[in-house]
């Protein structure tokens, strides 16, 4: 299929670059509603897209578009022709300044090893739904109902400039409703679990947080109004405050004016009171879906410091955008590992405060630093009684509270979610700030 792709590719004149990435799946999924099996299936995918790239000029300048297309297994070498003539002829309306793509290099690279290389696909589903299921041994609470992803993919990426690149890698995923009734009206929590190597322990400990967060919940009262009271996130919120400074440090928000960081100043602005943030982004993050040896364009992909004791060392980005900003090109690495911090979760309790483990919603502006979250579920503490607490809603802007932001010493491993990619997330367990609005319900 491939070898009838590129005779297409290279009889298309019109064309100055192309490039092809194909991702074929093997696939195996198991739906449960509490313990018993609904429903297992099994599917193979060949998923194969094609960029076109299209180099024209205006005015003496000379831009680059590109476009991409879907191909199906099923078409014909006329389908196919006609698919890339139409993504040709749409690639040259793209006025992308100029920039070349990956040329072919003598570098090799290896799959990154997972347990799952041990077995076939099928053979890993039981496992994965006993550990899961380990603690689901409570009188009022129980995993409502549970879907499981267990993919093996084999990734070629190929262009025009004698690019070509194989790996294997694999991805799972667990979606997982928690119920718990205890006097009043039982009540149900969501979470979504990715990996990509088998960890029981791991996967058993996240669904008795998962039920412990439920019975939390059962029993919370109304957040009260609590303005300038100590905010401390923990869990997967952390992930998706501190992901703010790996949007920023993108060449593409840089170059896009969205992000206003600077090479060698501080990413968390002046006098820095609290802890400061170190980011390095490792394409080999164990037990990451984020985790790829090359990126899509064919980037090889190894690990890099981008921020220092608050100072942004690098920008970080596709191979178009780095070009961009004249800057080594990273390749779009998508794991987030971040040191931690100077103090303990049990310090960050000590004093009145409000911790929140999980939002309804949550979001943050790249380019202005203000976020704003409800909250599903957090714990109230004014010195003496700690009340679980629900509702109501938290709001500010990081750059005003970043400078006296604490991180934990106790790390944790997650996914942080992403429009278009989840990202892989190792850092502190806990984040504490300061001068938060918090409104009550």
């Amino acid at each position: 299929m491939l070898d009838r792709i590129i005779n297409i590719l290279n009889a298309n004149k019109d064309l100055s670059d192309w490039k092809i990435v194909q991702n074929q799946t093997e696939a195996n999924e198991l739906f449960l509603i509490k313990k018993q099996i609904d429903m297992p299936r099994s599917k193979h995918i060949n998923n194969i897209t094609i960029t076109a790239y299209k180099d024209f000029e205006e005015d003496g300048k000379k831009f680059r578009g590109s476009s991409t297309v879907n191909i199906h297994p099923t078409m014909t070498d006329e389908e196919i022709s006609n698919a890339v003539k139409d993504i040709a002829f749409a690639a040259s309306f793209i006025k992308n300044q100029y920039y070349t793509i990956p040329e072919k290099s003598d570098s090799e690279i290896k799959s990154l090893a997972s347990k799952f290389d041990n077995a076939p696909l099928d053979e890993w589903m039981p496992k994965i739904k006993d550990a899961l299921y380990k603690y689901d041994n409570y009188d009022k609470g129980y995993i409502n109902s549970s879907e499981l992803f267990l993919n093996k993919n084999i990734t070629t990426i190929l262009n025009s400039r004698g690019v070509l690149y194989s790996y294997t890698s694999y991805k799972g995923q667990i979606e997982l409703i928690s119920s718990w009734k205890d006097a009043g009206e039982e009540i149900e929590l969501y979470k979504e679990l990715m990996f990509s190597d088998y960890d029981p322990e791991a996967l058993s400990n996240a669904a008795k947080d998962m039920l412990e967060m439920s019975m939390e919940r059962a029993k919370t009262q109304p957040t009260p109004s609590l303005e300038g009271l100590t905010v401390i996130l923990t869990g997967e919120p952390v992930a998706e405050v501190l992901k703010h400074y790996y949007t920023r440090s993108s060449a593409q928000t840089v170059y896009q004016h969205v992000s206003t960081a600077k090479l060698l100043e501080s990413i968390q602005g002046e006098n820095i009171q609290g802890d400061m943030v170190n980011l390095t982004i490792d394409p080999a993050l164990k037990n990451s879906i984020g985790s790829d040896p090359v990126d899509d364009d064919g980037v090889i992909l190894t690990t890099h410091k981008i921020i220092e004791n608050g100072i942004l060392q690098k920008y970080w980005g596709s191979y178009q955008y780095c070009q961009y900003l004249n800057v080594e090109p990273t390749g779009r690495i998508n794991n987030l590992v971040f040191e931690g911090g100077s103090k303990t979760i049990e310090e960050m309790r000590s004093t009145p405060h409000l911790e929140i483990a999980a939002f309804s919603d949550f979001g943050i502006s790249t380019m202005t630093g203000d976020f704003a979250g409800e909250i599903r579920l957090g714990w109230y503490y004014d010195g003496k009684t700690r009340v679980a607490v629900s509702g109501g809603s938290i709001s500010g802007n990081l750059n005003n509270v970043q400078a006296n932001m604490y991180l934990s010493k106790e790390l944790q491993q997650c996914t942080a979610k992403e429009v278009f990619q989840p990202l892989g997330y190792k850092g502190p367990k806990a984040l504490m700030m300061h001068n938060i609005s918090i409104a009550g319900n």
